[in-house]
């Protein structure tokens, strides 16, 4: 109201009321309660409008800075982004609270180069995983004997902001905890997040928190924080349809066409491309149109992802999850292409036969990244689902056999489906390796399981192997493990005792 009244506009209060409504109630409610609080308001005010600042200046600094990270930006994600800067003017303590992969850690980054954009203020920020750490770690300790105090991980970032030795004082600062909001930790933060801004240290030392830094929680639920912490601060919700799936796959075309794949690849000199020119860029060029049609939304890979959900898995399925599994996987494929090409200089795969194994490729893709984590039939169903859903030319005879039964073989520049059985090589094992624990026999599924492993290890995906006691998961795994170059293994067993300083 100050700020309408400063600039000589006219104050209509029932608007005002609706507008602060509108900014702080609504960023924390669902979809369906939304629609409910929306019909009380006019109810309440009928007729009465509260449409609020535009903001215009911001969301354009906020497409712009999407377009230079390659986001998709869709309309409720942006509408995410204004409502998380409304409120962080409002408070000084955030939580932005939605399942993972619904777009926090994007929203808060891209606010605070689009508020640098339009402020010309430089933003910093830290993230800390407060689980990672021990909760002296975090604030610091006293000690006994010589009361000697050493500042912890968030309290020597307040001290650095509050010295402005180097100008702190000048820039934004955010400092995010990603992690579950628990009492264990959280408590000594409330009396920075409530007005008083103070962080009372053991040896009586108090840090007030300054204007210019804010303290964001990254969390997917709030079952473990107490209404103590909840009540300070102010909270946007992500609900899990503010990414969507077209979003996540026009991100990762339009990184797949403008950014080098980083992975292991023989015979490629290293360094990034620089011009479209580059035979890598070529390739993921050529890649991206042949994923396209099927990564649009209503396509194959929405259609089988929307099925597989409905199946069950050994963990919580998640579209983003999944969906991080299969680009690692297309682009292991993307980056196979590029292996040959160099390897065969002379006689590089043409269009067409680039085009022909990245789309069966995609296939395998899709089944292992969608049922990988289900049992024989789970990836039987979508295999069937995936294989009645295509136009790709399929494995001759495969009769009731998944096609994860199959690998895409490139021999001679010619692309051809291979059954896993045909390629189990015959071992011949010595009567003095038969009690050998390292010695592997080949089979089916140790070859297949170990092809997937491989994609994702050279993506540098991290790997939860699900399964019983002798089931060969770190069998699988040791094996995969060895095809990779450059490579030294190093075996840490964790148990539930085993805490971050190992």
């Amino acid at each position: 109201r100050e700020q309408l009244q400063h600039s000589g506009e006219e104050v209509d209060e029932q608007a005002l009321v609706i507008q602060s409504v509108r900014e702080t109630v609504v960023p924390k409610l669902v979809a369906a309660d939304m629609r409910l609080l929306m019909r009380l308001l006019d109810d309440v005010f009928p007729g009465a409008t509260g449409s609020g600042p535009s903001n215009e200046a911001l969301r354009a600094a906020v497409l712009a800075e999407c377009a230079a990270r390659r986001l998709e930006p869709g309309a409720e994600w942006v509408e995410k982004v204004v409502q998380l800067h409304q409120i962080q003017a409002l408070h000084h303590g955030l939580m932005l609270v939605g399942a993972a992969g619904s777009g926090k850690t994007a929203a808060w980054r891209v606010l605070l180069a689009a508020l640098e954009r339009v402020e010309g203020v430089e933003g910093v920020s830290y993230v800390i995983d407060p689980k990672a750490v021990s909760k002296d770690e975090l604030y610091g300790t006293l000690d006994a004997t010589t009361r000697e105090w050493r500042d912890g991980l968030f309290t020597h970032l307040l001290r650095k902001i509050v010295d402005s030795v180097r100008g702190e004082s000048a820039k934004r600062h955010w400092i995010v905890f990603d992690g579950d909001v628990d009492p264990e930790w959280v408590e000594n933060l409330n009396s920075v997040l409530d007005d008083n801004r103070l962080l009372t240290l053991p040896n009586g030392e108090r840090l007030g928190l300054p204007p210019n830094v804010r303290i964001m929680f990254e969390v997917d639920t709030l079952k473990y924080a107490t209404p103590a912490t909840v009540s300070r601060c102010g909270m946007v919700w992500f609900g899990a349809d503010t990414v969507t799936f077209e979003m996540a796959g026009q991100h990762y075309l339009k990184t797949l066409q403008a950014e080098p794949l980083q992975g292991e690849i023989d015979g490629v000199p290293g360094g990034p491309a620089q011009t479209d020119d580059d035979p890598v860029m070529r390739v993921q060029m050529l890649a991206a149109r042949v994923f396209a049609p099927h990564l649009a939304g209503g396509g194959l890979v929405e259609r089988a992802l929307v099925h597989a959900e409905g199946l069950e898995h050994i963990m919580d399925f998640t579209h983003a999850r999944a969906l991080s599994t299969l680009f690692a996987l297309l682009s292991k494929a993307v980056l196979d292409v590029v292996e040959y090409d160099a390897q065969h200089s002379d006689f590089p795969l043409d269009a067409e036969a680039s085009s022909v194994f990245l789309g069966r490729r995609l296939l395998l893709a899709t089944v292992w990244a969608f049922a990988g984590d289900g049992g024989r039939v789970a990836r039987q169903e979508v295999s069937d689902y995936v294989c009645g859903a295509t136009t790709e030319e399929l494995p001759a005879g495969m009769a009731d056999e998944s096609i994860t039964d199959y690998d895409v073989g490139l021999r001679g520049g010619a692309v051809a489906w291979e059954a896993w059985a045909d390629k189990v090589p015959t071992l011949e094992v010595e009567t003095h390796h038969v009690t050998d624990s390292s010695l592997v026999v080949p089979t089916t599924d140790t070859l297949r399981h170990e092809s997937v492993l491989a994609a994702l290890l050279a993506a540098h995906r991290p790997l939860l192997l699900c399964g019983p006691p002798g089931s060969g998961k770190t069998m699988t795994l040791l094996a995969a493990l060895r095809r990779l170059p450059d490579l030294d293994v190093a075996a840490l067993n964790f148990s539930s005792a085993t805490t971050p300083e190992l």
